[in-house]
């Protein structure tokens, strides 16, 4: 299934609707780099914590390779995170990544109280591709739940969106965290506050 929705063609770019938005405190462009590689994804920070990405966007790459900036717009962040791969803790049936201990009570995300229905109206924000140096926002509607936690959207969504915050719209209430895209639509894995605070308190972390 993911596999299908990441198979992307680079000439279909322009097929993605989405605006420009100023920078969020809250939401930060993750950059991972390895020794034949360099790329970027999407994080966030929840008001009670955790930092929040897709577990995708943690390859296997060298120490201190994994930089968050957050805030970030052309070249200019308001706070940078620089954390080894191995500070994350993981759950990766659910591409889901969280670096705990790191939060914001004042502009951070909340989680939904309601689980969303199909035809819920969301947001998503992120670093999409080819803007990628600038905050990006697409309207997106639930097209189906199902799949072991997962949400399908029936927007399609830019490389380097992966690890953005999905939330209803108009609202930052998290519903989850973009796994996968395509032209036929988005990927979401949902979170719950039981996942995060056993994510957060098991000791070491899940690998």
């Amino acid at each position: 299934m993911l596999i299908g929705l990441l198979a992307v063609s680079p000439d279909a770019f322009e097929a993605w609707a989405s605006e420009t938005i100023s920078a969020d405190p809250a939401i930060g462009r993750l950059n991972h780099a390895g020794f034949k590689s360099r790329s970027h994804c999407t994080s966030f920070i929840m008001k009670d914590g955790p930092l929040i990405t897709a577990a995708h966007c943690l390859p296997d790459i060298s120490k201190n390779a994994v930089h968050v900036l957050l805030g970030y717009e052309l070249g200019k962040s308001e706070q940078h995170l620089q954390m080894p791969k191995k500070s994350y803790r993981m759950i990766p049936e659910k591409d889901i990544a969280a670096l705990c201990g790191h939060s914001d009570s004042n502009h951070g995300f909340s989680l939904v109280q309601t689980l969303p229905d199909e035809g819920t109206k969301v947001t998503v924000r992120g670093y999409g591709t080819p803007r990628v140096h600038v905050l990006q926002e697409t309207a997106c509607t639930v097209k189906s739940m199902s799949w072991k936690g997962f949400v399908l959207l029936d927007c399609a969504l830019p490389p380097g969106t992966s690890g953005a915050p999905v939330t209803v719209e108009n609202t930052r209430n998290i519903i989850g965290v973009v796994s996968a895209s395509s032209l036929r639509g988005a990927m979401v894995s949902m979170l719950d506050t039981g996942m995060l605070e056993r994510l957060c308190q098991e000791p070491g972390g899940r690998q």
